[in-house]
């Protein structure tokens, strides 16, 4: 494949890396799966088209969208890995079909997700390749509920906007229509498909019969129906229930090709009390269904918020927003090193120092993945930030052969305190500044890019090298990127992750290493895992590597103390 060119013959650019991307259809995300907040790159509406806003927000309203039975979702991908996050994330690749506003797409998925607190994953970050359109025969198109289970994930959505705020409850029944016989004799789903239909028309209609005038009925995926039941106490959902699968049961149904015997299974969950997210209440709702065609149940199944599973060490009574300060007051943040090597020779060049929060009494650290979020959320990354920069130092100034990179958050930048903190405690020690790489995110330079170019302005002249990190997603224009003082690029690891399988994601990352030539700057390649990544990576020119095939971050050992020379034996006064 020739290298690819982003430039003309008089050196404009004739393409930018978002516009390239959107080109490829590929967007970039990180899911948040403790809140489901769901953040797409910058040209996610270039790519996915005009999805609800819910779906461009939330990780199982997106989910919604993929059709039932044509893979794995992403939550399934990364919970059924079976695999454990040891600090630098665990892989996960699915492929589904989904709805796009209309537009049948075949979808891979793939990336790495990071551990919570108990082990369990609390974060994703990956990207989206739309591979192509699904053909007819690839679905199962008579059951005709393609896309309707984003219709009531929708309907949900728009329900529990309006009932929550006025504090009143909703309850989600999720039914299916099982134990068909006729004539006594049970089905194995082999009935007739205009008998079915009957069925279903007539079960539908005795539903709507026992309804409330505010509740919702919806059908979806077949036989299944959704019952919404606005101002619902829990403690009537059950009996509600009942009152349906007694109208279905009460008496046979009477089809033209004869009469049929049915009873509905039907999944509960309730908001707010299990969830306030949609996407997450339909989930539980079909789960609990399964759950009851499982076992049969007369009655519904309702669902309910499963206990966190513990790692072994049981959880604060404090909040972790006070544990994390609690470690910053008592000295107990550490920093794990992560080494980077240059592409050419292996040779380690400088390391990333990463931030690591220790639990009293040795009990292991804060898993990252959970406290970054809730650090940013409180505008209490600062602090960390702080404190990080000052042991960074102690490092630098302890081993005069030591290169670090240090990571700063976008709230950091716009905090004044953090660049005073900087500016003095590299004031006269440029022997040390010149070690030190300070690493920004890309969107950190989108909301006032001249502030930002100011401010690392500042931080070059006082001689540390300044690295642009998870470059790639296109939240900066190459416009931009020409005013910021980058040594350094870092490509995003959802990109090199997946050079193995994807011809695209070749294509890109290697124009992005030719973009990165034509700045003069160095690139490094993260989430290198294999030798055939780094031979690709390196015969397209990349500076660095980090990865799993490199070296994991480790806490720095303290070097041993010399033991002091044995005193020489005293002789006896009888010698």
């Amino acid at each position: 494949m020739p290298a690819p060119s982003i430039l003309d013959n008089r050196g404009n650019w004739i393409v930018e890396p978002r516009n390239l991307l959107s080109s490829l259809g590929e967007v970039v995300y990180t899911w948040d799966m403790e809140s489901d907040e769901l953040r797409f790159g910058p040209n996610a509406v270039e790519v996915l088209g005009a999805i609800s806003q819910a779906a461009l927000t939330r990780g199982l309203a997106f989910a919604g969208l993929v059709e039932p039975g044509s893979g794995r979702s992403r939550y399934d991908a990364i919970v059924s890995t079976g695999a454990r996050d040891l600090g630098e994330g665990a892989v996960y690749r699915t492929r589904y079909a989904a709805n796009l506003a209309g537009r049948r797409m075949w979808i891979e998925d793939a990336g790495r997700w990071f551990g919570g607190l108990d082990g369990r994953p609390a974060r994703a970050h990956g990207v989206l390749r739309l591979e192509r359109l699904v053909r007819p025969e690839e679905l199962d198109v008579e059951r005709g509920d393609f896309g309707e289970r984003a219709t009531l994930i929708d309907r949900v959505e728009t329900t529990l906007s309006e009932d929550l705020p006025a504090e009143k409850p909703v309850a989600l029944l999720v039914a299916a229509i099982d134990g068909l016989q006729v004539d006594g004799l049970k089905i194995d789903g082999c009935i007739d498909p205009e008998m079915t239909e009957e069925v279903v028309r007539e079960v539908q209609r005795r539903l709507y019969a026992v309804m409330r005038r505010r509740d919702q009925l919806l059908r979806y995926c077949g036989d299944q129906f959704a019952v919404l039941l606005s101002g619902c106490p829990a403690d009537q959902v059950e009996a509600a229930a009942r009152r349906f699968s007694t109208a279905v049961a009460r008496s046979a149904i009477e089809t033209s090709r004869g009469i049929v015997l049915g009873r509905l299974r039907i999944g509960a969950a309730i908001a707010p009390d299990l969830t306030r997210h949609a996407g997450t209440l339909v989930e539980a709702a079909e789960h609990a269904l399964e759950d009851a065609r499982a076992c049969a149940a007369e009655d519904a199944v309702l669902a309910r918020r499963a206990p966190r599973q513990s790692s072994g060490q049981p959880r604060p009574a404090v909040s972790l927003e006070a544990e994390a300060l609690a470690a910053l007051n008592d000295r107990r943040i550490r920093l794990a090193l992560q080494p980077v090597v240059r592409a050419a020779g292996r040779q380690v060049a400088f390391s990333e120092a990463l931030l690591r929060v220790e639990r009293p009494n040795g009990g292991g650290f804060i898993a990252t993945a959970e406290l970054i979020p809730l650090l940013e959320q409180r505008g209490l990354v600062r602090l960390f930030d702080h404190r990080v920069l000052e042991l960074a130092m102690g490092l630098l100034a302890e081993d005069p052969h030591a290169v670090l990179s240090v990571n700063v958050s976008p709230r950091s930048l716009d905090d004044p305190e953090w660049l005073a903190a900087f500016l003095s405690c590299t004031a006269g020690r440029q022997d040390i500044a010149t070690r030190l790489i300070v690493e920004i995110t890309e969107t950190a330079t989108v909301e006032n890019p001249e502030r930002v170019a100011r401010l690392l302005t500042q931080v070059k002249e006082r001689g540390a090298r300044i690295a642009i990190d998870d470059f790639g997603a296109g939240h900066t224009s190459l416009r931009h990127l020409r005013t910021f003082p980058i040594d350094i690029l870092k490509l995003d690891g959802a990109f090199t992750q997946n050079l193995r399988r994807s011809t695209d994601d070749r294509f890109f990352v290697r124009t992005l290493l030719d973009l990165a030539r034509h700045l003069e700057v160095e690139t490094v390649a993260e989430w290198v895992d294999d030798e055939m990544q780094a031979a690709m990576l390196c015969e397209w020119g990349v500076t660095y590597l980090q990865g799993h095939l490199i070296g994991k971050a480790e806490l720095p050992q303290p070097e041993p103390v010399a033991a002091e020379p044995a005193l020489p034996a005293r002789r006896s006064a009888r010698a």
